[in-house]
Protein backbone atom coordinates (compact mmCIF):
# COMPACT_ATOMS: atom_id res chain seq x y z
CA UNK A 1 0.00 0.00 0.00
CA UNK A 2 2.71 2.30 0.90
CA UNK A 3 4.19 2.00 -2.51
CA UNK A 4 1.66 2.67 -4.44
CA UNK A 5 0.95 5.66 -2.43
CA UNK A 6 4.40 6.73 -2.94
CA UNK A 7 3.63 6.22 -6.96
CA UNK A 8 0.86 7.99 -6.82
CA UNK A 9 2.21 10.64 -5.07
CA UNK A 10 4.98 11.11 -7.31
CA UNK A 11 2.44 11.65 -10.02
CA UNK A 12 0.83 14.52 -7.96
CA UNK A 13 3.88 16.20 -7.55
CA UNK A 14 5.42 16.02 -11.24
CA UNK A 15 5.86 19.94 -11.57
CA UNK A 16 8.22 19.30 -8.86
CA UNK A 17 11.79 18.81 -9.82
CA UNK A 18 13.01 15.53 -8.93
CA UNK A 19 14.92 16.06 -6.00
CA UNK A 20 12.49 18.26 -4.61
CA UNK A 21 9.58 15.61 -5.48
CA UNK A 22 11.76 12.73 -3.29
CA UNK A 23 12.68 15.29 -0.69
CA UNK A 24 9.33 15.45 0.12
CA UNK A 25 8.11 11.86 -0.40
CA UNK A 26 10.76 10.98 2.41
CA UNK A 27 9.51 13.97 4.37
CA UNK A 28 5.91 12.36 4.67
CA UNK A 29 6.77 8.61 4.08
CA UNK A 30 5.05 7.81 7.21
CA UNK A 31 1.79 9.24 6.17
CA UNK A 32 1.88 7.59 3.24
CA UNK A 33 1.95 4.25 4.75
CA UNK A 34 -1.71 5.05 6.29
CA UNK A 35 -4.36 3.81 3.09
CA UNK A 36 -6.98 5.90 4.25
CA UNK A 37 -4.38 9.20 3.40
CA UNK A 38 -5.58 11.62 0.54
CA UNK A 39 -3.30 11.78 -1.94
CA UNK A 40 -4.36 15.07 -3.49
CA UNK A 41 -4.79 16.50 -0.64
CA UNK A 42 -1.24 16.22 0.59
CA UNK A 43 -0.28 17.27 -3.10
CA UNK A 44 -2.16 20.61 -2.23
CA UNK A 45 -0.15 20.96 1.05
CA UNK A 46 3.73 20.54 -0.44
CA UNK A 47 2.63 23.05 -3.10
CA UNK A 48 1.35 25.68 -0.84
CA UNK A 49 4.36 25.10 1.46
CA UNK A 50 6.64 25.51 -1.74
CA UNK A 51 4.08 28.45 -2.28
CA UNK A 52 3.06 27.30 -5.88
CA UNK A 53 -0.53 27.82 -6.88
CA UNK A 54 -1.65 24.23 -7.59
CA UNK A 55 -4.58 25.40 -8.72
CA UNK A 56 -3.44 27.52 -11.59
CA UNK A 57 -0.95 24.40 -12.36
CA UNK A 58 -4.57 22.16 -13.18
CA UNK A 59 -5.61 25.10 -15.66
CA UNK A 60 -5.22 24.22 -19.55
CA UNK A 61 -2.14 25.93 -21.56
CA UNK A 62 -4.50 28.57 -22.96
CA UNK A 63 -5.78 29.47 -19.47
CA UNK A 64 -2.34 29.80 -18.47
CA UNK A 65 -1.18 32.19 -21.16
CA UNK A 66 -4.63 34.28 -20.40
CA UNK A 67 -3.72 34.12 -16.52
CA UNK A 68 -0.28 35.63 -17.38
CA UNK A 69 -1.03 38.08 -20.12
CA UNK A 70 -4.06 39.16 -17.41
CA UNK A 71 -1.61 40.12 -14.44
CA UNK A 72 0.90 41.48 -16.88
CA UNK A 73 -1.61 44.56 -18.17
CA UNK A 74 -2.95 44.67 -14.58
CA UNK A 75 0.62 45.35 -13.30
CA UNK A 76 1.32 47.43 -15.93
CA UNK A 77 -2.03 49.49 -15.25
CA UNK A 78 -1.27 49.70 -11.25
CA UNK A 79 2.20 51.49 -11.48
CA UNK A 80 3.16 54.85 -10.99
CA UNK A 81 4.44 56.60 -14.68
CA UNK A 82 8.14 56.58 -13.58
CA UNK A 83 7.90 52.83 -13.10
CA UNK A 84 5.48 52.27 -16.35
CA UNK A 85 7.93 54.17 -18.14
CA UNK A 86 10.99 51.33 -16.52
CA UNK A 87 8.33 48.68 -17.72
CA UNK A 88 8.73 49.92 -21.09
CA UNK A 89 11.78 50.27 -21.64
CA UNK A 90 12.27 46.41 -20.15
CA UNK A 91 9.60 45.18 -22.53
CA UNK A 92 11.76 47.13 -25.88
CA UNK A 93 14.43 45.10 -24.33
CA UNK A 94 12.43 41.75 -24.58
CA UNK A 95 11.58 42.29 -27.86
CA UNK A 96 14.90 42.86 -29.20
CA UNK A 97 16.03 39.70 -27.36
CA UNK A 98 13.27 37.87 -28.72
CA UNK A 99 13.97 38.79 -32.60
CA UNK A 100 17.72 38.16 -32.06
CA UNK A 101 15.84 34.77 -31.19
CA UNK A 102 15.19 34.51 -35.06
CA UNK A 103 19.08 34.57 -36.47
CA UNK A 104 20.15 31.20 -35.12
CA UNK A 105 16.70 29.81 -36.70
CA UNK A 106 17.31 31.96 -39.56
CA UNK A 107 21.07 30.57 -40.06
CA UNK A 108 20.93 27.00 -39.93
CA UNK A 109 17.65 26.57 -42.04
CA UNK A 110 19.65 28.29 -44.62
CA UNK A 111 22.92 26.68 -44.63
CA UNK A 112 20.20 23.93 -44.65
CA UNK A 113 18.34 25.17 -47.75
CA UNK A 114 21.66 25.62 -49.62
CA UNK A 115 22.26 21.95 -48.77
CA UNK A 116 19.11 20.98 -50.34
CA UNK A 117 19.60 22.82 -53.17
CA UNK A 118 23.02 21.83 -54.16
CA UNK A 119 21.62 18.05 -53.69
CA UNK A 120 18.86 19.11 -55.93
CA UNK A 121 16.87 18.02 -53.55
CA UNK A 122 12.51 19.05 -55.21
CA UNK A 123 10.60 22.13 -54.18
CA UNK A 124 8.48 20.11 -51.74
CA UNK A 125 11.61 18.72 -49.05
CA UNK A 126 12.35 23.02 -49.36
CA UNK A 127 9.32 23.63 -48.22
CA UNK A 128 9.11 21.17 -45.57
CA UNK A 129 12.42 22.34 -43.99
CA UNK A 130 11.49 26.20 -44.14
CA UNK A 131 8.55 24.50 -42.87
CA UNK A 132 9.91 22.78 -40.03
CA UNK A 133 11.93 26.01 -38.90
CA UNK A 134 8.92 28.38 -38.92
CA UNK A 135 7.42 26.08 -36.35
CA UNK A 136 10.23 25.19 -34.18
CA UNK A 137 10.98 29.04 -33.74
CA UNK A 138 7.33 29.73 -33.59
CA UNK A 139 7.32 27.70 -31.04
CA UNK A 140 10.32 28.65 -29.08
CA UNK A 141 9.38 32.34 -29.44
CA UNK A 142 5.90 31.60 -27.41
CA UNK A 143 7.69 29.43 -24.54
CA UNK A 144 10.70 32.55 -24.27
CA UNK A 145 7.97 35.07 -24.09
CA UNK A 146 5.57 33.14 -21.37
CA UNK A 147 9.05 33.43 -19.70
CA UNK A 148 9.90 36.64 -20.05
CA UNK A 149 6.07 37.97 -18.77
CA UNK A 150 6.04 35.48 -16.38
CA UNK A 151 9.43 36.89 -14.79
CA UNK A 152 8.66 40.71 -15.54
CA UNK A 153 5.37 40.02 -13.66
CA UNK A 154 7.44 38.53 -11.00
CA UNK A 155 9.36 41.27 -10.88
CA UNK A 156 7.13 43.89 -10.82
CA UNK A 157 4.37 42.24 -8.51
CA UNK A 158 5.92 43.33 -5.75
Amino acid sequence: MKEENIKKLEKELKYLLKEERDKEITKYEFLLANENINIKGLAEKIYYERGIDYKKLQTGLFNNLSSTFNTFSSLIKSKDPQTRKKMIFELIYIVLVLSLIKLPFDFIRDIGYNYLDILGANHTIDLIWQLIFLILYTITLIVCLVMFIKNFNNKYKN
